[in-house]
């Protein structure tokens, strides 16, 4: 994993939580790639894909957020946003969002406190809990899994081969 360009940030403890988060992604998986333009991770686990991002938190502190591409161009039906709404009351940890029609699911760390153990834990709650959901709510609603999404359209690096760089930034 390559930090080529050197982010700027907006304290001490974002600046370690980024120097962290790159040493744990890169011991943790073979193929972490870090966007240079956004400074966000992006590791496949399993059959779903995680962006990890690491934003500031007031004067002193972080937010690492790990969050999960579940469903790519889902059928927006009330059902759905319902369920998703009620899973969210009833879930230990993380929530599911949704960006236009995407579903989404994250879980977000403070970065100050951020551990090996922690951050690995909090990989495999989403990858498994995103992985345990997307299959069914693509049987219902229709869209693509983020593993499908990848497969047809050539995977993160060869979009942003192709856009000169430009390719795989966040939705917001």
């Amino acid at each position: 994993m390559s930090l080529s360009q050197r982010p700027e940030f907006a304290n001490p403890v974002q600046r370690e939580t980024h120097y962290k988060l790159a040493e744990y992604l890169s011991e943790l998986f073979e193929d972490a790639y870090h966007d240079t333009e956004t400074h966000h991770f992006y590791v496949r686990y399993g059959s779903t894909v995680l962006e990890i991002s690491n934003e500031p938190f007031g004067p002193e502190d972080s937010v690492v957020t790990i969050m999960a591409y579940c469903v790519q161009n889902v059928k927006l039906e009330e059902s759905l946003m319902v369920s998703l709404l009620e899973l969210n009351h009833h879930i230990p940890f993380g929530a599911f969002s949704v960006v236009g029609n995407d579903v989404f699911f994250s879980h977000s760390l403070f970065g100050r406190t951020l551990s090996r153990p922690s951050l690995l834990n909090a990989i495999s709650a989403v990858a498994t809990f995103s992985d345990d959901y997307d299959e069914r709510i693509v049987a219902r609603y229709g869209g693509q899994t983020a593993l499908e999404r990848i497969r047809d359209t050539g995977g993160f690096r060869r979009r942003a081969a192709q856009q000169g760089g430009q390719g795989g930034r966040r939705r917001k």
